[in-house]
């Protein structure tokens, strides 16, 4: 995932992690049995939800690795 981030711009970074996400997500469903049975059935809030992660997960990556650098 962070050589993901350093080597792509966030909209193919994105692409890149979607099934990553999502398998996170369903692993995470017994603890968040709501949450995400409300993003595998509403695609509206899952590409909100989505989007805002892949977001966050980008530019942590990015702050970490510059500073770092």
């Amino acid at each position: 995932m962070i050589q993901t981030a350093n080597a792509n711009p966030l909209d193919k970074f994105r692409l890149g992690i979607r099934d990553l996400i999502e398998s996170l997500m369903i692993q995470r469903l017994e603890e968040n049995d709501r949450i995400v049975s409300r993003c595998m059935d509403d695609p509206a809030f899952q590409d909100t939800v989505f989007g805002r992660l892949a977001q966050e997960i980008f530019e942590t990556v990015r702050e970490r690795e510059t500073e770092s650098a």
